[in-house]
């Protein structure tokens, strides 16, 4: 009988330490399937290496989705030949393919259209007492005929391109200084913004140094001035405009395919500056989009890989739940190898449905190693 008790405790035991131990472990991404692997990669990588090159690089290391970029900043146009190749290939190996689109900049556009630049708003510090352009391949989103630019240029690679999605990058503004530009005004003002009364938030260096250096202008939005929230919200629904268009685009050409968008991360923790200086917001812009990846490269923030892990928390706390979360990891800057494990796995302990990399030209062995893993 003592001994059928001893070996009843002893079996006991086991189960109590088998218990503990499991409850102990922390979850890899290895262990769930569903944890998607992307990459961001630039056409020009097939200027030096062939398809098949690429594809299979991909495949032994588990990525089955390639963000490709099809317009970058210059507004150059990727190779057609190259990127009929790279889809069929790829969908041959069961690779998706999303072609990638830079939005509010187009080197060529402003080229050709001077007037399209962004606005700086007035800066007393320079002498410049009313909004000046500025000379670089940013283009002011309510230019006229600019978003129809933008249209045609999704049509025609949903037209000719055998594409699993469209993702959109830099479908944003880069600061709240920008755009104080004729047409953004007018806008303003028919939505009854007082202009005069905004641009002297900025009228003389006092005030550039409160509103435009330091928090003023952030304070006045979370304070509720009725002027720089009508401000704010115009420029979050031109964002929004850019979007619905685009999914009804791909609605009337390609239904079925994806609508995603890459982000900045600010916003997971912080949505009155994301809304302030970007103009976008997790909660707003989820509704019409599939995905949405946060570019959460931590060593350009001056933070640690465990960022990856408060950010993918904060942005899947505001999705909505048909608006998946892929963070972006940092493959750049002189990250290390183990960092890039970390990152990967920070995410996937924050809950998001995968990760992409950036970006495949920035790869080293070692990171392709920390991948497959």
């Amino acid at each position: 009988m003592n001994k059928l008790v001893i070996n009843f405790n002893v079996v006991l035991l086991l189960l109590l330490s088998i218990f503990i131990l499991s409850t102990n472990c922390k979850a890899s991404k290895s262990d769930s399937p569903e944890f998607v692997q992307g990459i961001w990669l630039w056409g020009s990588v097939l200027n030096s290496k062939n398809a098949e090159t690429v594809i299979d690089k991909l495949i032994d290391h588990n990525i089955s989705e390639v963000y490709f970029l099809v317009k970058g900043t210059a507004g150059v146009k990727t190779n057609a030949e190259n990127l009929t190749e790279f889809i069929t290939k790829a969908h041959a190996k069961n690779i998706e393919v999303h072609l990638w689109y830079i939005v509010f900049e187009d080197g060529e556009y402003v080229a050709a259209n001077p007037q399209a630049h962004i606005y700086h708003c007035p800066n007393p510090s320079k002498n410049i007492r009313r909004p000046y352009p500025i000379d670089d391949q940013r283009v002011n989103p309510f230019y006229p005929g600019y978003k129809e630019y933008v249209y045609e240029s999704i049509r025609y690679f949903l037209t000719n391109f055998d594409c699993d999605g469209i993702h959109l990058d830099v479908i944003r503004y880069g600061h709240f200084v920008y755009s104080f530009d004729p047409y953004s005004l007018q806008q303003a003002a028919s939505l009854g913004c007082d202009t005069t009364r905004l641009l002297g938030f900025f009228n003389t260096e006092d005030n550039y140094t409160t509103y435009a250096k330091n928090e003023g202008f952030v304070d006045l939005y979370a304070n509720k001035d009725q002027d720089v929230v009508i401000w704010i919200e115009m420029r979050k629904n031109i964002v929004s405009d850019y979007i619905k268009d685009i999914r009804n685009i791909i609605n009337e050409t390609k239904p079925g395919i994806e609508l995603t968008a890459a982000f900045m991360p600010e916003g997971a923790i912080d949505t009155i500056f994301s809304d302030v200086f970007y103009a976008q917001n997790y909660r707003l812009h989820s509704t019409l989009l599939d995905m949405i990846s946060p570019m959460v490269y931590f060593k350009s923030y001056d933070e640690t890989t465990e960022w990856l892990k408060t950010i993918t928390q904060g942005i899947k706390e505001q999705v909505v739940p048909t608006c998946k979360v892929l963070t972006g990891i940092q493959a750049f800057n002189n990250v290390t190898a183990p960092q890039i494990k970390e990152q990967i796995q920070y995410s996937f302990d924050g809950g998001a449905d995968g990760i992409i990399l950036f970006r495949y030209g920035t790869m080293t062995e070692d990171y392709w190693e920390m991948v497959k893993k």
